[in-house]
């Protein structure tokens, strides 16, 4: 866990301590100490403070996913600002919470993203969207690339994407669509083939910049 406010740090600590399948092996104050910390532990998930000195966590994390693709970093922090949530995700975050976000969201992001799916505050989604669908450079209903085969999602992957833009788990997917995680995990493996990505944040950004997917309008 990577924050340099000891207040914070502790509080993890604390939080963990708790939790029968997590336990902190390293901590780092700041995003240079972060970098060393990593190399030495190589912990299965690192949280991540954006804004320390030295060197910011998106700093940090572009360097640590430049020497490890594999490496799975949250951000945790208080700004939902896209000023802060986009470098984090181009960066290489699996996902991104507020810290004020409830304990059990907290967790459960952890979880999320050590299963590959992405964990974001619901706020954070809808503001993300907006963003997109919003870009003048590139309007939602802009042409989406060749994409394989076909030249849209079918209606079940359609659906999957609906549900993801609404910040839905590869579980509650599943279960809203009575299928299987596996049938999830295949449909955005599928989409993601089509549109030249691989991670749930690209086939995100990419479905709302392309009208494949609609932001929700309430704030």
């Amino acid at each position: 866990m990577v924050d340099d406010e000891a207040v914070v740090r502790d509080a993890y600590r604390h939080l963990f301590g708790d939790v029968e399948d997590c336990e902190v092996i390293a901590e780092a104050r700041d995003g240079r100490e972060a970098v060393a910390r990593f190399e030495e532990v190589r912990p299965d998930v690192v949280l991540m403070d954006l804004k320390m000195p030295r060197m910011s966590g998106v700093e940090a994390m572009a360097e640590i996913g430049r020497r490890h693709p594999d490496a799975c970093m949250i951000a945790v922090t208080s700004f939902a600002s896209l000023d802060y949530v986009v470098p984090a995700l181009q960066a290489g975050a699996a996902g991104y919470l507020v810290k004020d976000a409830p304990a059990e969201a907290l967790i459960d992001g952890i979880r999320q993203a050590l299963a590959d799916e992405m964990p974001l505050s619901p706020r954070i989604a809808r503001a993300l969207a907006r963003s997109i669908a919003d870009s003048p450079a590139e309007s939602p209903r802009a042409q989406p690339p060749k994409m394989g085969r076909f030249a849209a999602p079918t209606p079940r992957e359609q659906e999957v994407l609906d549900h993801l833009a609404q910040g839905f788990s590869n579980k509650e997917i599943a279960e809203a669509l009575c299928i299987s995680e596996a049938a999830v995990k295949a449909h955005l493996r599928h989409l993601g083939d089509k549109l030249g990505v691989r991670s749930r944040t690209q086939i995100l950004v990419l479905a709302y910049r392309y009208g494949l997917a609609v932001p929700e309008t309430t704030h």
